[in-house]
């Protein structure tokens, strides 16, 4: 049965999984998709996007915290498209979503989970009362469930179920990205923020080269707020030539193709949306055992799982891939095919469809 879903994002910004998982089932579900973006960000770089992916974009007030205005235009919206569905995430889009169900409590609400950490003080007590009115929870991993039934233990008797997320391949442009040939290089995809822990692979880095892997390059693909210390450490430590800092990227596809391992250092990952691209692409991957991640990547099966702190075990991980390409591609190779199974897009938006036929229902 197909229904009328508005879903409510923060921005456009379709680098950032929470989007880019909306884009997906927008694009492939049945249903009738509307959307609501409670800010202007990134709308010339990607909305037209959306439009193509067959979202029906509504405008409001783009007045990010004006939550009088948003709920004004989303009592609007709900009454003249008759939405039956409001899906929403983060602390803003809770808060108005939950708002929106008391003032049309016939509408079914869904709350979905997209990272395992979680507000304190007021903001928490606010959303424990939100909670209370939510038809149903989706969590992005059995790690994000286990944090937040934690925190607010009325989840534990909520309407919540795991769905992972769904990606597909990288768009790539087949443009090989220049490298030397000598050159081992690891990619990175992650936002430069404390918890995505990159700081990690510049120690591993030392490591390497204290052990003649002078060779190897981190390619570092992602911005934030840790970057300006993180360039700072390695023009300190002298590893000028084994980074590069590139920045958000549109063709991290070929960055994929070009690259020879995969590394993610987050600690308290909710998913790991960059690591599900690279079982996709084929690749040998590091990552930490920690959060979600392990959900992911089975160890020594699909590839290796490493303390999240101890730079030694990431120089032995890197090491361990050179030294024994074989091995490498073996994991490479089980790790795609376990991915085009449990991550596809198809298998996410399906997970998501029953979800809203059995609310309707």
């Amino acid at each position: 049965m197909a229904a009328k879903i508005l879903y409510i994002l923060p921005s456009f910004n379709k680098f950032g999984g929470t989007p880019k998982k909306t884009m997906d089932l927008i694009k492939y579900a049945s249903n009738t998709c509307y959307l609501y973006v409670w800010t202007n960000a990134y709308a010339k770089d990607f909305k037209d996007d959306f439009v193509e992916a067959g979202a029906h974009i509504l405008e409001g007030s783009n007045n990010n915290r004006n939550i009088f205005k948003h709920i004004r235009s989303l009592l609007k919206i709900i009454d003249e498209y008759n939405i039956k569905i409001v899906q929403s995430q983060f602390f803003f889009g809770e808060l108005l979503v939950g708002i929106l169900k008391i003032l049309r409590p016939k509408i079914k609400l869904i709350i979905a989970f997209v990272g395992s950490m979680s507000p304190k003080g007021y903001k928490k007590q606010v959303l424990n009362l939100i909670y209370g009115k939510v038809d149903a929870f989706v969590y992005i991993s059995e790690y994000v469930k286990k944090e937040k039934t934690k925190v607010y233990p009325k989840l534990k008797k909520a309407k919540g179920i795991v769905i992972y997320n769904g990606t597909d391949k990288p768009v790539s442009t087949n443009k090989p990205v220049e490298k030397e040939e000598k050159n081992i290089t690891v990619l990175c995809v992650s936002g430069l923020s404390k918890i995505k822990n990159v700081q990690i692979l510049i120690d591993c880095m030392v490591i390497l080269l204290e052990r003649k892997y002078g060779q190897v390059q981190f390619l570092i693909a992602g911005d934030g707020p840790e970057r300006l210390d993180i360039e700072k450490q390695i023009i300190n430590k002298g590893l000028s030539k084994n980074f590069k800092l590139l920045g958000y990227q549109k063709n991290i596809g070929d960055l994929y193709k070009t690259t020879n391992i995969f590394a993610h250092p987050c600690y308290i990952e909710g998913f790991g949306i960059a690591v599900a691209e690279a079982m996709l692409e084929e690749k040998p991957i590091i990552a930490a055992n920690a959060g979600a991640l392990p959900e992911l990547i089975t160890d020594k099966k699909t590839g290796l799982l490493v303390h999240p702190f101890k730079a030694d075990k990431w120089a032995d991980a890197v090491i361990k891939y050179i030294e024994e390409p074989n091995y490498a591609k073996d994991l490479a190779v089980k790790a795609k095919q376990h991915a085009e199974v449990e991550f596809s897009v198809k298998r996410f938006v399906e997970d998501y469809n029953k979800l809203y036929e059995n609310l309707i229902d």
